[in-house]
């Protein structure tokens, strides 16, 4: 399936998990807390490298009109308050990814002038779901470029918006990711986009720490 939305008269808009893109191009060349891309000062680049390099692929293949980027905040959600295990069983990331992290955001909004949305008590992906659901009402084809397939709830053929799945977790080599549609995430999951919250209700998410 093309990259390209079959909807070409709309205009596209390409949203990125910000986070997601992030950890995978960390560890897509850094095995652990030392190592990865760095300046001759010793200043880390991994991130900053390989996010940069999957957005322009990206923007190449699609051609989007818009481009907005989420992050995290360092604020616990208001997931985290009604379940203080929820992601405990993630590793805190080294230094040197936050470090990058925050090199990198400079460089979106200072000299692509691409947006960066935040918010406090919020993960990227609500933010996702927010602006993907607004931008179709107002005539937008929806690209959200992410790893996680907890987004496959958001996706609709009929809102015109679809995820751009980066498979195989925060490891997996970098590539072409695949362009999910409604058929796409019932062959994925095993059902429709509406019933990935039930779904998840129901098996837990050991992603997240969900029993």
């Amino acid at each position: 399936m093309s990259l390209k939305s079959e909807n070409s008269k709309k205009p596209i808009l390409l949203l990125v998990d910000g986070h997601s893109l992030a950890f995978r191009s960390f560890y897509a060349f850094s095995k652990g807390i030392d190592g990865g891309l760095t300046t001759k000062e010793g200043f880390p680049t991994s991130v900053t490298y390989g996010f940069l390099k999957s957005l322009l692929d990206n923007c190449k293949n699609i051609s989007p009109e818009g481009v907005c980027i989420t992050f995290d905040t360092e604020k616990p959600t208001f997931r985290h308050e009604l379940d203080p295990n929820y992601k405990a069983n993630r590793d805190v990331a080294p230094d040197v990814f936050f470090q990058d992290i925050e090199q990198l955001e400079i460089i979106l909004e200072e000299s692509l002038n691409l947006p960066i949305f935040k918010s406090p008590g919020y993960e990227a992906d609500d933010l996702l779901g927010t602006i993907a659901n607004d931008a179709s009402s107002k005539g937008w084809c929806v690209n959200i470029l992410s790893g996680d397939r907890d987004l496959f709830q958001l996706v609709d053929d009929q809102k015109d918006i679809y995820v751009l799945y980066m498979g195989g977790g925060p490891y997996a080599k970098s590539g072409n990711p695949t362009l999910m549609n409604e058929h796409g995430v019932k062959e994925k999951l095993g059902v429709t986009p509406e019933r990935v919250v039930d779904l998840k209700a129901l098996t837990g998410d050991s992603s997240d720490n969900i029993p």
